[in-house]
């Protein structure tokens, strides 16, 4: 009973210490198959490594941390850091500031871009202002030009309805005017007649009367 609460309170007490750290500064470190230099290297971490910390040895001065699911080793603790080492965490800046630098040129080049497409879309919009302004004017001319066209259009279907007008009196004219000439051809054909069967009257007049002039001449002598 006493081994068997003793392996409880081991296993408890190692699940509690299990804690995330990291390898020194040095370039590597030896992992040992126990918590003495006398056991035999089982493996090496090279600096800034992240392992996990499953139990740790004061007396021997010996941590147990696991290399993998299945394996398992003991390091130094005095070469183990609750931060990443300095070495990495320059390497991790300096990514970091690479990066950083990265997308400062990437956003300088975007609001160099930005600032020409703005300067070319303030000059796109001065455009169209001037052409809004010419093409107002243009609308306003357009109107007085239909208010006028309009009051022609009106002028020139009454100069229609009055060319029709003066054609059907200038047509009605012409008829009576014809209708004049015809008569004055016709009164002149009369006259023109009368005076012809006058004149046949007279030729059938006049003899007679000489001859009864002569008759009375003789009779009297």
């Amino acid at each position: 009973m006493k081994k068997l609460f003793l392996a409880i309170t081991l296993l408890t007490s190692t699940a509690i210490m299990a804690e995330s750290a990291y390898v020194s500064d040095e370039l590597e470190i030896m992992v040992r198959s126990g918590k003495s230099a006398g056991h035999r290297i089982i493996a090496t971490l090279k600096s800034g490594k992240k392992i996990n910390v499953i139990e740790r040895d004061r007396d021997s001065g010996y941590s147990r941390v696991k290399l993998s699911e299945t394996r398992e080793g003991w390091v130094l603790s005095r070469l183990l850091r609750k931060t990443p080492s300095a070495k990495s965490r320059l390497a991790k800046a300096e990514a970091s500031l690479a990066s950083l630098k990265s997308k400062f040129s990437a956003s300088s080049k975007q609001l160099t871009a930005l600032s020409e497409q703005k300067g070319s879309l303030d000059t796109e919009t001065s455009s169209l202002k001037k052409s809004n302004v010419s093409l107002s004017r243009e609308l306003e001319q357009l109107k007085e030009t239909s208010s006028n066209a309009v009051q022609i259009l009106e002028e020139r279907n009454q100069l229609q309805q009055r060319v029709v007008t003066i054609e059907r009196e200038l047509e009605s004219l012409k008829r009576e005017n014809d209708t004049l000439v015809n008569s004055d051809a016709q009164d002149w054909f009369l006259v023109g007649a009368g005076v012809l069967l006058f004149g046949i009257l007279l030729g059938f007049i006049l003899p007679k009367l000489s001859w009864r002039k002569k008759t009375s001449w003789q009779s009297s002598f």
